[in-house]
């Protein structure tokens, strides 16, 4: 993938419609505990609830377009923290001061560094291996796609439907197409592309362990956001943790580090 000069892209610009392609990819994800309980949209960003003991009960973009009042925070948190659940916030070095200001004085910490990574698209297709095909899957792989998925994140096979259910959560979203790198026709690694206002967010890349470390990984990404830019995107987004596998491939496919983020948790005991 070339890398492309941006002298329009002005920096705050660039988070907003990041952070609101990732809070769209999140908020689009079906899951049973969140039938009934729309997004909170508040302070540019939203309010995200999957349930009280959920890692993925967020608040993203908020603070983005101007600064939040106590009053929207408060919001956030109630909503949040249905049910006893701890609160988090993604807040990012875009965020107008109030944010972090507020949050320091709510006994908020760190939970998670976070960098997010971007670059501008070619549709140009890279250069894949002997051997190696990238496409998104098909219908009737929906399941072959969850029980790989499982089995990267998880560490052993997936032997229930609950086991399955995250990863057909994922292959059933709107906006999320789901692929896989095959090596002479067997599938060994699982990723995802969501797009929001020709913004590719890519996300959910897995190898299971035994197929790792045979630098399936670069040209996994590479074909995708080659295939991102064939089909609408300008830009791309994805966001690893720092000094991880994940990280590395970015910077090998040439992605650039827009900005670092912290997720900011509130655990129900530190409440006032």
């Amino acid at each position: 993938m070339t890398s492309l000069p941006s002298p329009t892209l002005e920096p705050r610009v660039l988070a907003q419609r990041f952070e609101l392609a990732q809070a769209e990819q999140t908020d689009r994800t079906p899951h049973p505990t969140r039938e009934g309980v729309p997004a909170l949209h508040i302070a540019g960003g939203r309010a995200i609830f999957f349930g009280p003991r959920s890692p993925d009960s967020v608040a993203i973009g908020v603070g983005l377009a101007a600064p939040v009042s106590t009053e929207e925070l408060d919001q956030i948190e109630a909503f949040l923290g249905q049910g006893g659940g701890a609160v988090r916030i993604e807040l990012n070095p875009f965020c107008d001061p109030s944010l972090a200001a507020s949050l320091a004085t709510r006994g908020y910490r760190v939970e998670q560094f976070q960098q997010v990574w971007w670059n501008q698209l070619s549709p140009v297709p890279p250069q894949l291996p002997p051997g190696v095909e990238v496409r998104p899957i098909l219908p009737d792989e929906e399941r072959t796609w969850a029980r790989l998925f499982f089995y990267s994140y998880v560490g052993w096979p997936a032997f229930s439907e609950a086991d399955l259910a995250p990863g057909l959560a994922i292959v059933r979203t709107e906006g999320n197409t789901c692929f896989f790198a095959l090596v002479n026709g067997e599938p060994q690694a699982v990723g995802v592309f969501s797009q929001t206002g020709g913004v590719a967010v890519l996300s959910g890349d897995g190898i299971p362990r035994p197929f790792r470390g045979n630098g399936l990984q670069v040209p996994f990404v590479q074909a995708r956001l080659a295939w991102a830019a064939q089909h609408g995107c300008e830009l791309m987004c994805a966001a690893t943790e720092p000094l991880t596998a994940s990280a590395r491939t970015c910077e090998k496919v040439g992605l650039r580090c827009a900005y670092p983020k912290l997720v900011m948790v509130r655990e129900p005991a530190t409440w006032a």
